[in-house]
């Protein structure tokens, strides 16, 4: 009977101390990632690769490209999210701004924090592909008189680009160009769409040769070139 009870006793101790043997867990550590690619640059937008080669032995809570115009860019800027999970990803960046180097980092984020891959930088094109310089008349000139007339113009397609500026050139030289000393420019500034000037300080009884002209990133183009003639 005693022997039996010693036996007992032994067995409910072995098994209190399986019931209390220590957790050997490994702790969480921030994600493994790496930018890839920059690819599809245009004006204003961009796709950007990353690869999320190791979770860190947690969920993957976020993952994306951030980017800035300044080295290193942090989820502080401005950021991408395309979800969870490891593996490779793709994320189109927009709103960016023509001919500009921009730095991009792909990241990743766990309950142990952030990582992020290698740094690349890129230029963004100067104009859209297929983008063309501005088309646009000349509006007839009136309200001629010695000193001084009216005229302007109109942009009938701004080339796929934002028209930068925009108005009126007129010489006494009849086939000027715009490196000609004696030429007058009236800026009318950005925007599309008609525009009107008023010409003065002429001269009484003299002939112009004046047209219209606009600007984008593509270039400088110009209306028809008008002739008019102020009186005596």
């Amino acid at each position: 009977m005693k022997r039996l009870f010693k036996n007992s006793v032994i067995v409910i101790l072995l098994f209190g101390t399986a019931i209390y043997l220590p957790s050997c867990k490994k702790e969480a550590t921030p994600p493994v990632v790496k930018t890839t690619i920059v690819s599809e640059i245009t004006k204003t937008t961009a796709s950007i690769g990353g690869n999320v080669t190791d979770d860190g032995g947690t969920e993957i809570i976020d993952i994306g490209i951030c980017w800035s115009t300044s080295l290193n860019p942090t989820v502080s800027s401005n950021k991408t999210s395309n979800g969870k999970g490891i593996g490779l990803f793709t994320s189109s960046i927009t709103g960016l701004t023509g001919n500009t180097r921009y730095y991009v980092r792909a990241y990743a984020t766990n309950s142990a924090g952030t990582s992020y891959g290698n740094q690349i930088s890129f230029v963004t094109t100067q104009y859209n592909e297929g983008s063309t310089v501005p088309a646009l008349i000349t509006a007839d000139v009136t309200s001629i008189t010695s000193i001084s007339a009216v005229t302007g113009g109109t942009i009938i397609n701004d080339g796929g680009e934002d028209i930068i500026d925009k108005g009126i050139m007129w010489s006494t030289i009849p086939e000027w160009s715009v490196y000609d000393y004696d030429v007058s420019i009236y800026s009318n500034g950005p925007g599309s769409g008609s525009f009107v000037n008023n010409l003065s300080g002429l001269t009484p009884g003299t002939t112009y040769f004046v047209k219209a002209f606009a600007t984008n990133a593509v270039g400088m183009a110009f209306g028809p070139t008008l002739r008019f003639t102020t009186s005596e």
